[in-house]
């Protein structure tokens, strides 16, 4: 006997846009922010900063870590890349004051 594998899913318009929609940046920040993780984060860096840290800041927060780590700590990478992430980290400190952080 041959087993018969079915699917319900069709690959209409409709299901592509739903699949941006799902993979869009906006809606992808907004359910990271709901998460357990960044949930502690926030009150972790609610704590250090001693002002409350919204979930979106802490994204913000989180970019510009990574942004400053890779500016500063790869020593041995070439000018043009460094120039990049050092665009990144002022990129990402504008969105973290944007955010409402560092007044």
């Amino acid at each position: 006997m041959k087993a018969q594998v079915t699917t319900s899913a069709t690959f209409a318009p409709a299901n592509f846009r739903s699949l941006s929609n799902l993979l869009s940046t906006a809606s992808l920040s907004k359910r990271l922010a709901s998460t357990d993780f960044i949930q502690s984060l926030s009150e972790l860096f609610s704590a250090v900063l001693e002002e409350e840290v919204t979930p979106m800041q802490t994204l913000c927060l989180l970019n510009s870590v990574l942004a400053f780590t890779l500016t500063v700590f790869p020593l041995g990478i070439p000018f043009v890349l460094r120039t990049v992430f050092l665009a990144w980290f002022g990129i990402s400190l504008l969105q973290c004051r944007q955010a409402g952080m560092g007044r």
